[in-house]
């Protein structure tokens, strides 16, 4: 009982939010870098170092880390693999087809003159949380219907990987997890190397798959099967680990560019312990809302209007930065509350179906 108390001290509910905001200002100051006309000196300052710490910190990278450690902890919890997918399912889902429904709303009431049939395969493909643009709406805004989507079916593709290969993860020693972690390293380089000097589909399929992210994610379940002997260590060598970190991302200002698959394999290996060291260094918090995935969900949709409207140039800088972080919260806490109810929907919907 009281490793489980000690276990459950912890800062992933900081983090969480802390790695979506990190998505959300890379987008947002990228495009305002590109779009706006007239941009103050100081506000360029400050949109090249919101985007400079974004990537230093990668919030896809912390995402992927802490999902990996969560969830093998809901893993557990789980009575049976079932559960565990039902759980899944009601986690991600409902809230990704209210998001849908907002966005194919949003898009009626500012585009309804660009829209044709191909709306309709878009629709079914967010049912599965495929990320797509239908080709009548290439051209609008950013050019992308919700461009950070592509996150959401890696992540169930390893939610299934998960539940299929848990109860194997569970009789690895050391070595194995060694091995294990060596050649999702191995796949991740693999994968870099494969999109670099490759064009067409090939980059886009690599991207939808779980292969080049696996790393990130399994060293989160990593560390949360080791988690007696792991979890101090990570602690105590926070600090330390965090000056290694940085000073391996400054090679790159050195002209060394190290490989990899959407980051350097270095920050790959090192930010999911390095997140996952931090929130045991926090604080313990616990917020009974937790709203960071429906930011992340949002925070495109009016990234679209900023774009569609220009009020990046339109409105002062500091006012449209304000707009698209309000905006995102605001519309994450409403969906929310829809969510609730779609979720009762589906438990339902599935308890009719696996009973029968």
């Amino acid at each position: 009982m009281a490793v489980k108390a000690e276990y459950e001290k912890n800062g992933f509910d900081i983090l969480r939010y802390a790695a979506a905001l990190s998505v959300m200002l890379l987008h947002y100051s990228s495009y305002a870098m590109i779009l706006s006309e007239k941009l103050p000196a100081r506000a360029g300052a400050f949109m090249d170092k919101t985007r400079e710490i974004a990537l230093l910190f990668p919030g896809v990278v912390m995402l992927f880390a802490i999902s990996g450690f969560l969830v093998s902890a809901s893993f557990e919890r789980a009575k049976t693999r079932e559960e565990f997918f039902r759980r899944r399912v009601l986690r991600m889902y409902p809230e990704l087809w209210i998001c849908t429904a907002v966005n194919l709303a949003v898009v009626c009431l500012l585009v309804p003159e660009l829209l044709d049939r191909s709306v309709i395969l878009w629709l079914g493909t967010q049912i599965l949380g495929i990320a797509n643009t239908p080709d009548c709406l290439k051209d609008f805004a950013t050019g992308s219907v919700n461009g950070a989507l592509w996150t959401v079916f890696t992540e169930v593709q390893l939610y299934i990987v998960l539940g299929i290969v848990y109860p194997c993860l569970r009789k690895l020693k050391n070595i194995h997890w060694a091995a294990v972690l060596i050649g999702l390293a191995a796949l991740n380089l693999a994968c870099g190397e494969v999109v670099r000097d490759s064009a067409g589909m090939i980059p886009k399929l690599v991207e939808r798959t779980c292969i080049p992210y696996a790393l990130w994610f399994f060293i989160g379940v990593f560390c949360y099967r080791k988690r007696q002997e792991a979890l101090p260590v990570l602690k105590t060598a926070f600090l330390p680990l965090l000056v290694v970190y940085l000073i391996t991302e400054s090679t790159e200002s050195a002209g060394i560019r190290l490989p990899g698959y959407y980051t350097d394999i270095a920050t790959g290996i090192l930010l999911p312990l390095l997140v996952i060291g931090c929130a045991y260094c926090l604080p313990k918090v616990r917020w009974k809302v937790d709203l960071s995935y429906g930011m992340f969900l949002y925070h495109w949709i009016l990234l679209n209007i900023i774009v569609h409207y220009d009020l990046m140039n339109r409105l002062p800088w500091y006012a449209g930065l304000l707009l698209f972080l309000a905006g995102s919260v605001g519309t994450a806490a409403i969906s929310r509350r829809l969510n609730i109810f779609c979720q009762t929907m589906c438990r339902k919907f599935l308890k009719k179906t696996l009973a029968s």
